[in-house]
């Protein structure tokens, strides 16, 4: 098995913040995968700037010669629909081969 590789930026997740009373908005990291601390990092102006622009590989605010990439949280898996899963349990019993009907 080989080590990690230290260079390599790790992942950090992000939620976007504005500071209540400006118009302010910041990239949150809730836990650093370095230290497991909380950072900050600003997003821009809330009516002019696009905060996904400053998405992507940024300094680690606790050691700023380590890197990590601020990308947004993956989205849960999203759940069948009521029919779907009625088609799927009356195809399960369309399914089952009786022995007396061959």
């Amino acid at each position: 098995m080989g080590k990690k590789d230290k260079t390599t930026p790790r992942m950090a997740f992000v939620t976007l913040r504005d500071l209540p009373g400006t118009r302010v908005m910041f990239w949150v990291v809730d836990e650093c995968p370095y230290c497991g601390e909380r950072h900050l990092h600003p997003a821009g102006n809330l009516r002019t700037a696009d905060p996904s622009d400053r998405l992507g590989e940024v300094p680690a605010m606790c050691d700023p010669t380590r890197m990590y990439e601020l990308a947004l949280p993956p989205r849960p898996k999203k759940k069948a629909g009521k029919t779907e899963r009625r088609r799927e349990r009356q195809g399960g019993k369309r399914d089952v081969v009786d022995d007396d009907k061959w």
